[in-house]
């Protein structure tokens, strides 16, 4: 090998390292593409969350309630969640004239550390984006590794398309933004919802895709599924795809959605008990949660000189699901008091002195396992207002 030939061939081998090197420093560089969707309306975990995405201390939200026509109920609604959360939060309408702001949309939306769709008509939302150009800055804002989410309406929005109610009389498939390359359903526990998409994929006129119920959600990173979220243990997500001619409906496994004071599991026990008060009345003192609970019963139901039969039997009906206890000083008695209104009822209790003293009930959850999710969320608020208001040693 000659000299100049040796010098080219060292010439191309640092040419191409340098490319390489070049392009590894490019993907390095390149912010992650971040959303977060939500099969119903936009809760205060669901906000938290889309919060705690953005990993930083004091983040930016902005919301965007054009789905609903910048509705002013709607915009009070989430003012209330971002002051219970502390989150600073601005608001962008486009129901306004040039002399009403002083930042244009871009300036709004690219200065956010995270952007919200909330519900409401879908077609109507996009139709607006498009004219405004907040499409193609919502784009912009993904690629800058702005965090976008929504629930409904705001979930739809960020597929190539979803089944929707934004039309008159019946669902339809409505065009998304097609950031996620996969169709949607919101709202998948209705029959009407989930039929109607099971037969667009069937049929070919939408592609494979994602499926959540009221209260889950699901996480996307580059284009992908990373992660299922969920409130609770009847709200799930689905991957839904055509296999074979038929339609294959793959329930998604969650993690559940705790608040952050919510008590950590193996921090309190469960008992389940599962006995109605007509098994439980020769309990007659409040020395567990059990006989405080049925004593409660015996003095507000049972002991009433003008209570009906009919009453009376509901009340000796009431089944103890199951009972749990934090710390020796705190405890939810799960009832099914009221399971054909709301569901299960929950009733606490607080240890003062050996005595269990009523703390009032409060709705626990569709389910037992709800239930329980209440009860780690609310035990340490419940235990502190108990300390404040009973004067135990």
């Amino acid at each position: 090998m000659n000299q100049r030939t040796f010098t080219l061939l060292i010439f191309f081998l640092l040419t191409f390292v340098g490319i390489d090197n070049l392009k590894a420093q490019q993907n390095s560089d390149k912010q992650d593409e971040t959303i977060f969707i939500w099969g119903g309306d936009i809760n205060t975990k669901f906000v938290q969350y889309v919060a705690d995405l953005t990993k930083k201390e004091n983040p930016k939200i902005c919301y965007l309630p054009t789905a609903s026509g910048d509705n002013p109920d709607n915009i009070k609604y989430w003012g209330n969640i971002c002051n219970t959360l502390q989150l600073d939060t601005v608001i962008l309408k486009v129901w306004v004239s040039s002399s009403e702001k002083n930042q244009s949309f871009e300036e709004i939306l690219l200065n956010s550390d995270a952007i919200v769709v909330g519900g409401g008509n879908t077609l109507n939302m996009l139709g607006i984006w498009k004219a405004q150009g907040i499409d193609n800055i919502l784009n912009k804002a993904l690629e800058n590794g702005i965090i976008l989410a929504g629930g409904s309406a705001g979930s739809i929005c960020w597929f190539q398309n979803g089944i929707s109610d934004s039309r008159p009389v019946n669902l339809s498939i409505v065009k998304g933004l097609g950031f996620l390359p996969y169709s949607n359903c919101p709202h998948y526990s209705q029959e009407s919802r989930k039929n109607l998409y099971h037969q667009m994929i069937k049929d070919g006129k939408m592609n494979s895709g994602y499926a959540t119920d009221e209260l889950a959600g699901i996480l996307f990173k580059d284009g992908k599924a990373v992660k299922f979220i969920s409130q609770s243990d009847i709200n799930n997500s689905y991957f839904v795809s055509l296999k074979k001619g038929e339609i294959e409906e793959t329930k998604l496994k969650s993690e559940i959605l705790l608040r952050k004071n919510a008590l950590p599991e193996g921090s309190y026990s469960s008992q389940p008990i599962k006995k109605k008060i007509n098994d439980l009345l020769d309990l007659n003192d409040s020395s567990s949660p059990i006989s405080a609970y049925v004593s409660e019963i015996k003095n507000l139901k049972l002991n009433k000189e003008d209570i009906s039969d009919s009453k009376k039997d509901e009340a000796l009906n009431i089944r103890i699901a199951k009972v749990f206890i934090y710390d020796n000083k705190i405890a939810g008695v799960v009832n099914n008091a009221y399971i054909n209104s709301f569901g299960y009822g929950m009733w606490y209790f607080y240890n003062c002195n050996g005595t269990w003293t009523s703390m009032g009930e409060d709705i626990g959850g569709k389910t037992v396992f709800e239930s329980e999710i209440k009860f780690r969320e609310r035990a340490e608020t419940i235990m502190k207002l108990a300390e404040k208001k009973l004067n135990c040693h």
